[in-house]
């Protein structure tokens, strides 16, 4: 079990990393065998996760953490995103377990409808 140290560290050492379009060093913080599920898709394995960490780390113009709450191993954060138009500004709640320094799981929750629509025009739809 992670110490609230560690466990604080790495989560915003990732949250930092990915916000600063830093994708290859918030990767290095996943475990191999993450366990990502969120509102628009759910991965088994760091490596299919990775591009969706790199497509929303790019289209990513700000974010902030609002709140972190440590406990343990585990952590949750409430933060602002700003996302490219129709999407705007989201208010994100994630959750994370931390296993020998690495993202073990990560959940993530916010209103995707507008998300969704510009992924479909981005892909085309």
């Amino acid at each position: 079990m992670a110490s609230q140290d560690d466990t604080r560290k790495v989560v915003e050492h990732y949250f930092a990393a990915w916000t600063a379009n830093k994708v290859p060093e918030a990767y290095a913080l996943l475990a191999s065998d993450l366990e990502f599920v969120g509102p628009t898709a759910s991965y088994g394995r760091a490596e299919e996760f990775r591009p969706a960490l790199m497509n929303f780390a790019k289209m990513t113009k700000n974010a902030q953490v609002v709140e972190l709450v440590v406990q343990g191993d585990r952590a949750a954060m409430l933060y602002t995103c700003e996302l490219p138009p129709p999407v705007g500004t989201l208010r994100i709640a994630s959750f994370f377990r931390v296993e020998v320094g690495k993202i073990r799981t990560y959940e993530t929750q916010f209103d995707a409808t507008e998300l969704r629509k510009l992924l479909a025009r981005a892909a085309g739809r």
